[in-house]
């Protein structure tokens, strides 16, 4: 019998042989799509749990003091180590400073040994970028404690890095100079294990949802392509079982058939995915690109494919004969099916006004509390209805297809839906479910990044900030600020606000000492009014001079004739930018004027403004360079311990960096699933397609006799092209039209949690980019239908309708 299914499958005529390459072909892209997927979501996973040598700590010993108590005890595996980051241009690098303390200091991934004093060994992305920039911009970073320049010592390996474009270096240092820095510390042991981001679980999420949202069409294309035909074939078996097979023989037969095509299929999609496989390891999904060899979806996910997949054919081939295996006459008894009902609606209409309730409940808490379980289940409800309701959809479309008609295309493709309303859509089925998720994520995610980059927070996008902390109350001393502010408004284009510590709140706290300890922007303890009602509010953290707030009008404008005002700053220090834009301006004509004479006090923190990105580079670079020394080279003060001063974990960075971090996981998110989204209709496409082919070889006979009666090839062209294209567009539509009402109800209750900066997020959509991608897909789609179209004319010619 195998031997047999192998004969009929190979040798059986022009139209086996055209049923096997179409075959073969869906296949073969399901299986090159699946793969491509594995192969980003393995190189990801690959990154994600790469060592983590940045995680490193270490003890303290007698580093980090004043720089002049002596060397910790050398060992044979020990090292000072001193790790930070910057920034440049929005990408951050991570720097290490390094000091053997003997023979046998450890050393990262990626490294074959330390780098000795003057020396440095960077990422290949960064060894390019020091080559073409300007040191003042970012090389004197790196490189300030060696006047006379250092050297190149290698290149950092792919173990220390997450992808081919990381930035990255490693500089040696004697124990001397490195003790003397701030934040040095004692390291014996090398961290190796992953460390996971904030982002990390997210982008699996994201990866998982695209990888389901492309596995359900992708599995209809491949049973679909199984079925390639189906009529026929069951009147071939039908009539092997009349003249004596058993309904075993027949299994084994239908079974060879279904796994060579799909063995075949899988084969040439493997092929298919190593030649695009360089191509897929240059895209960035996730923000960063993957180097080459993590992108493979390992020996696993080929081996799942060449089996898996032949199977999985198998089982759809014998599902689709159970009419043969009943009796070889069950194939006559052809009736047409009952239509769908409206029930199939309830999940839909339950679903959607579920989740607008569920949310619009959700956005009037104050509390931060996750969505209630009724969201989901709304979710569950809406995605159930729009696959269970499709086929009642398309019912209908075709019933109005039916009324409005003026030709005879037109009523044979109505007549042809009507029949069988739960076959049409069965093929493009797959396509709601991407269709919605990606219609929402793609409505919402531009109004999170408009609430995040406009307004008046759009004007601090060139601005730096950075806050100094050494202890509570304490900031830079006039000396050290008046020497860091010369230096930054030295170079061209560059202007300086100085926030400075306002010392009428010390006296508050002094007088008014607080119940519980607290933290204020310049490191000082705060007074909560809620818990002290009967006390007086504390004065604002800071103060600054009306002359700086000129230039940048974002903040506010000073009360008439004040030449400085107390404010708060600490929402200008949030790593969240919907903070910052509620708050700003910050100052007002009720805002408090600060009398006295502020140059004399201790600055908190500096914003600078650049008018050029090379200028901001070079103020960046002062900065960074300032609070990695401690600000040595401006006296500190006696008594001082040389604690580096902080802006959170990060250097210098501008406003649109902060927004950036945020925006960035939104839009690579984003593009995860609007690849998936319009991968997914072009795979119903050809899902279609293969449909399209088995069902004019079935329909062979009455197409014939149609063309022998008169009816043009045109009329039968459009009648195909209709019954194809209507429930694809049905799905299409009917799903972004859902999407877009559930991204509605999430966009309103953003407004509500804004506030005063609702307006943000008024009039975001999804965005040029998905509906370019939607429309392709469904460009694409409709371009592939229509190329099956001359299989209809070469099979009706009437010379040839002979039948046996």
């Amino acid at each position: 019998m195998s031997r047999l299914g192998l004969r009929l499958t190979l040798r059986s005529g022009r139209e086996a042989a055209v049923r096997l390459l179409i075959t073969m072909a869906a296949v073969a892209i399901g299986v090159a799509v699946l793969l491509s997927v594995l192969a980003d979501y393995h190189a990801y996973q690959a990154t994600s749990r790469r060592p983590s040598w940045e995680s490193t700590t270490g003890t303290t010993g007698t580093t980090g003091t004043t720089g002049t108590g002596p060397l910790p005890a050398a060992t044979s595996r020990a090292e000072l180590w001193n790790f930070s980051e910057s920034i440049y241009q929005g990408r951050f690098i991570e720097t290490l400073d390094v000091a053997a303390l003997g023979p046998d200091a450890p050393t990262i991934p990626g490294l074959a040994t330390l780098p000795g004093p003057g020396e440095y060994v960077p990422s290949p992305a960064l060894a390019s970028l020091l080559r073409t920039v300007p040191a003042n911009q970012l090389g004197d970073r790196f490189f300030a404690a060696f006047p006379g320049g250092a050297r190149q010592a290698g290149t950092l390996g792919e173990a220390a890095l997450p992808g081919p474009t990381a930035l990255a270096i490693v500089v040696g240092y004697t124990p001397a100079q490195l003790q003397a820095l701030p934040d040095t510390v004692v390291v014996t042991h090398i961290v190796n294990a992953p460390h996971l981001q904030g982002t990390t679980q997210i982008y699996r999420f994201a990866f998982a949802i695209g990888a389901v949202l492309l596995l359900f069409p992708l599995l209809i294309l491949v049973g679909t392509a199984t079925r390639l035909a189906t009529a026929r074939r069951e009147e071939r078996y039908a009539a092997m079982r009349l003249v004596g097979a058993t309904p075993h023989q027949i299994n084994v037969i239908a079974s060879v058939d279904a796994v060579v095509s799909a063995l075949l299929g899988a084969v040439v999609g493997c092929g298919i995915f190593l030649l695009i496989r360089p191509a897929l390891a240059n895209v960035s999904l996730s923000g960063a690109r993957f180097f080459t060899d993590t992108v493979t979806p390992t020996a696993a996910g080929y081996a799942g494919m060449i089996v898996g997949v032949p199977l999985a054919s198998a089982a759809a081939s014998l599902w689709s004969l159970r009419r043969v295996r009943i009796t070889p006459l069950g194939v006559a008894r052809r009736v047409t099916p009952p239509p769908p009902r409206a029930w199939r609606l309830i999940p839909l209409a339950v679903g959607v006004p579920l989740i607008v309730y569920s949310i619009a409940k959700a956005a009037g808490r104050t509390d931060s509390k996750p969505p209630t379980p009724a969201v989901f289940l709304g979710l569950i409800l809406v995605m159930s209805g729009l696959v269970l309701g499709g086929s009642w959809l398309t019912m209908w479309a075709a019933k109005a297809m039916a009324r409005v008609a003026k030709g005879g295309s037109t009523l044979l493709a109505a007549r042809r839906l009507a029949d069988n309303p739960k076959g049409a859509f069965r093929a493009v089925s797959g396509l709601v479910l991407a269709v919605f998720v990606g219609t929402a994520i793609a409505g919402l995610a531009p109004a999170d990044i408009a609430a995040q980059s406009t307004g008046n927070y759009a004007a601090l996008n060139q601005v730096l900030r950075m806050q100094f902390v050494r202890g509570p109350g304490d900031g830079l001393s006039p000396q050290e600020e008046a020497g860091l502010i010369a230096q930054l408004q030295s170079i061209g284009g560059v202007s300086v606000i100085p926030v400075y510590v306002n010392p009428a709140l010390a006296a508050f706290l002094a007088a008014n000492p607080p119940p519980g300890p607290g933290t204020g922007p310049s490191g000082g303890s705060r007074v909560d009014p809620a818990q002290n009602p009967d006390q007086n509010p504390p004065p604002p953290s800071n103060i600054v001079t009306c002359a700086s707030l000129a230039g940048l009008t974002a903040l506010g404008a000073c009360p008439a004739g004040a030449t400085a005002v107390q404010l708060e700053t600490q929402e200008l220090f949030t790593d969240n930018p919907l903070e910052i834009n509620k708050a700003l301006p910050l100052v007002t004509a009720q805002s408090p004027v600060a009398a006295g004479d502020v140059s004399t006090l201790e600055v908190t923190a500096l914003l600078v403004k650049a008018t050029s990105a090379a200028g901001l580079e070079r103020a960046r670079t002062v900065l960074t360079v300032f609070n990695a020394t401690g600000g040595q080279s401006f006296g500190p003060k006696a008594g001082d311990s040389l604690t580096a001063w902080q802006m959170g974990e990060l250097e210098p960075q501008t406003f649109a960096e902060v927004a950036a971090v945020r925006n960035d996981d939104d839009n690579n998110i984003n593009k995860v699933v609007l690849l998936g989204t319009a991968l997914t209709i072009l795979v119903a496409g050809c899902s279609l397609a293969v449909a399209i082919g088995g069902s004019l070889v079935d329909r062979k006979r009455p197409f014939s006799l149609m063309r022998v009666a008169g009816t043009s090839t045109g009329t039968l062209y459009r009648a195909v092209f209709l019954e194809s294209g209507v429930p694809l567009v049905i799905a299409a539509v009917v799903s972004a039209l859902v999407g877009l009402g559930v991204v509605t109800a999430l966009v309103d209750a953003l407004v509500h949690q804004l506030g005063p900066a609702a307006a943000l997020v008024h009039g975001a959509h999804p965005g040029g980019i998905y509906y370019l991608l939607l429309g392709s897909g469904l460009g694409a789609s409709m371009g592939i239908i229509l190329l099956t179209l001359p299989l209809l004319g070469r099979m009706t010619l009437p010379q040839n309708a002979r039948f046996e």
